[in-house]
């Protein structure tokens, strides 16, 4: 799986067999702790640098890792980056992995409804615009995304009361809101693809372009996963090792 670091005694540290030999009963719990913590160590060094490399990151992406430790009965460790979305956020490695290999970034819930409707042409993307409202993350701000969907009737429940029915009401909110959100599937009259809004004013109105429609979206490696993770292990397994070691002779020591 992309995204996936394992660690083991077998493939990454063969040299310490010898001494885990001489250990006798207590060389599994010695080394999956040992395994467990340095990875753990793994994981807050990436965290640390994914708070570097973006800026304003949410605590969402920060926390995007999953540690699974390793056992005595499995003397593996892994970390990687969690694949199931946390309430109605994207899952982390759709957004994320694209940032540590490179290549194009996943589809977002919003690109998939416009492609659903035929606004979105398969395998397009709608990147963010002039007329986007951003949140202190850098991110169009929710309520944004949700009333554009909900006047472009690409989900049921908005949260707004703007859908755009063409009733007195439906029209009367619209009005009150200010601002009419359209969708262009082609190039039209000079606008490119894309969403857009339009604010009426007294004497005329105005259009923006919230987002753009583009056939790919390409992301150069930025966020050192495999680096990061990787150096901090193997520096800090061997610490961890000694500790462990040490405590489990002692211990042996005791019980003659």
């Amino acid at each position: 799986m992309s995204g996936t670091m394992r660690v083991s005694i077998q493939n990454n540290f063969p040299e310490v067999g010898q001494r885990l030999r001489l250990l006798g009963r207590q060389a599994p719990f010695v080394a999956a702790v040992s395994l467990t913590r340095s990875v753990k160590d793994g994981q807050a060094a990436i965290k640390d640098t994914t708070k570097r490399a973006f800026d304003h990151a949410t605590s969402y992406t920060l926390n995007s890792t999953f540690l699974k430790p390793a056992t005595k009965t499995r003397l593996e460790a892994r970390v990687w980056i969690k694949d199931q979305a946390f309430g109605k956020g994207t899952p982390a490695d759709r957004y994320l992995l694209p940032e540590i290999d490179g290549g194009p970034r996943g589809q977002k819930g919003m690109e998939r409804l416009l492609q659903r409707s035929g606004l979105l042409k398969s395998g397009w993307y709608a990147v963010p615009s002039a007329g986007a409202q951003l949140d202190g993350n850098g991110n169009v701000k929710r309520s944004q995304i949700t009333q554009i969907l909900s006047q472009l009737k690409l989900q049921r429940s908005a949260g707004f009361e703007s859908r755009a029915s063409g009733s007195t009401r439906s029209n009367r909110t619209i009005a009150r809101q200010g601002v009419t959100y359209f969708a262009l599937a082609s190039k039209h009259r000079g606008l490119e693809p894309g969403i857009y809004l339009k604010r009426r004013f007294a004497h005329g109105s105005a259009v923006r372009p919230v987002f753009i429609f583009v056939p790919s979206v390409l992301y150069r490696p930025r966020l050192p996963f495999y680096a990061v993770g990787e150096g901090t292990i193997r520096t800090r397994f061997p610490v961890h090792f000694d500790a462990e070691w040490t405590k489990a002779v002692t211990t042996a020591r005791l019980r003659r």
